[in-house]
């Protein structure tokens, strides 16, 4: 195959790749002799036709792909052999078929270049370490959600009015103009007022009634309610109360403690929290202290970082936003619309933090490759043995079910951790 180089940058190489007809039919006898099992032609067996009687039955065109496609990537591989030089962006470049014929083809073949990195200092840096303290209110607010997890529902007297924080019974039938609507109607629904989960000041109009009473509570459904054909109605909803419960929290006790079956005490209980909650604050130090290390250091290196780039991770961030709002019930669509903006602007508004993200890996690959970082399968295999703990699975079940996408992140991240540790090991952290 016979190949030019038409235009060239920092960014990308543009090649000429034409392939002559000699070598455009041993590349359709190629593809012939490896898929001519997949025809039935009668009078043949299945897989013995002969290439020109199945180029007659099926078209001349039958093999074209198969051929290309085969053609084109050994190609491919074997101009990155040759040019051990370029380091392509990408697994595969983009081209354009400029011809395609019994008589070969013609395209022009676009590679994309890793972006040049010009490496600042990333040794002997000094920077302050950030430190996260544990107090013992965060140890208390820590013990309330425990005991708040706890907590069981007590019904109340019969006297006792609705206030924030009891959960109220309740059956409502709501109208609009006088008429019922799709989700109005519910009975025996428990509403913890003060949540805000129903709309409006629906909650508030509840505060003072007592069980057995009935209100005609009036509310407006917001502008960009999610059913549109409740959106900004003025709506009726006549509630009866049927119960008031309030929730009963339990006490931090001996006995307390022992019912969760691993602490002698209410003292051994606390002393676990505190001892969790420092853990995490430690953790989090660290990501911190060692986040703004590289900070300073991509702040210290220049790249170009290419549009394409940061466009292609802006789209990987703005997918995980969505995945993450797929499971509250909320397309991204009604997130930007409740957030008063569009997705064009939600995604506009993330780019500076997509070219920092890109150009912050970048950086990393960088120097991984100068230091000629490497990792030894036993150093994979001791993560896969950590996670398969983690997830109460035999280390050979656990490795045996990975899809290929979850051990390259694995592998990811035992070279980033490695990274991590290399860089703290040469600078300083100031207090």
């Amino acid at each position: 195959m016979e190949n030019k180089i038409i235009s060239q940058d920092e960014e990308k190489i543009v090649l000429s790749v034409e392939m002559n007809a000699e070598e455009w039919d041993k590349a359709l006898q190629s593809a012939y002799e490896k898929t001519r099992s997949k025809y039935n032609i009668e009078g043949f067996r299945k897989g013995k036709a002969p290439r020109k009687v199945i180029e007659k039955f099926y078209g001349d065109n039958v093999f074209f792909e198969e051929a290309f496609n085969d053609s084109i990537s050994e190609f491919y591989i074997k101009y990155l052999q040759e040019n051990k030089g370029i380091k392509p962006l990408n697994s595969y470049p983009d081209f354009k078929i400029d011809d395609l014929s019994n008589n070969g083809y013609k395209v022009t073949m676009t590679i994309a270049l890793t972006p040049k990195v010009e490496l600042g200092a990333y040794k002997g840096l000094e920077v302050k370490k950030i430190t996260h303290e544990v107090k013992d209110e965060d140890v208390e607010n820590e013990i309330k959600r425990m005991l708040a997890a706890q907590a069981t529902e007590v019904e109340c007297d019969l006297d006792k009015a609705v206030e924030n924080g009891d959960i109220a019974v309740i059956d409502f039938d709501g109208t609009i103009d006088g008429e019922r609507f799709d989700g109005g109607l519910s009975e025996d629904y428990p509403l913890e007022i003060g949540s805000h989960t129903f709309i409006d000041t629906f909650e508030d109009q509840l505060i003072g009634l007592k069980k057995g009473d009935t209100k005609d509570v009036k509310v407006k459904f917001p502008e960009d309610y999610g059913a549109k054909n409740l959106a900004g109605k003025d709506a009726v909803f006549y509630v009866t109360i049927k119960e008031i419960k309030q929730k009963k929290l339990p006490e931090l006790t001996d006995e307390f403690a022992k019912s969760l079956g691993e602490f002698e005490d209410a003292s051994a209980l606390r002393a676990f929290i505190r001892s969790a909650l420092e853990k995490q604050a430690a953790q989090r130090s660290q990501h911190e202290t060692e986040n703004a290390l590289v900070d300073l250091i991509v702040e210290k290196s220049k790249v170009k970082v290419p549009k394409d780039m940061v466009d292609a991770q802006l789209e990987n961030m703005m997918r995980d936003i969505e995945y993450r709002l797929m499971y509250q019930g909320v397309s991204l669509e009604q997130y930007a619309k409740m957030s008063g903006t569009t997705v064009e602007q939600l995604k506009e508004e993330r780019r500076a933090d997509a070219e920092k993200s890109v150009k912050t890996r970048l950086v990393l690959e960088k120097i991984i490759e100068d230091e000629k970082m490497e990792i030894t399968p036993e150093e994979v295999d001791n993560k896969i043995q950590e996670l398969a703990k983690n997830s109460n699975k035999s280390f050979e079940e656990f490795k045996k079910s990975l899809p290929k996408q979850q051990l390259d992140y694995i592998i990811n991240d035992v070279i980033v951790n490695k990274l991590y540790d290399y860089l703290a090991s040469q600078n300083t952290f100031a207090e």
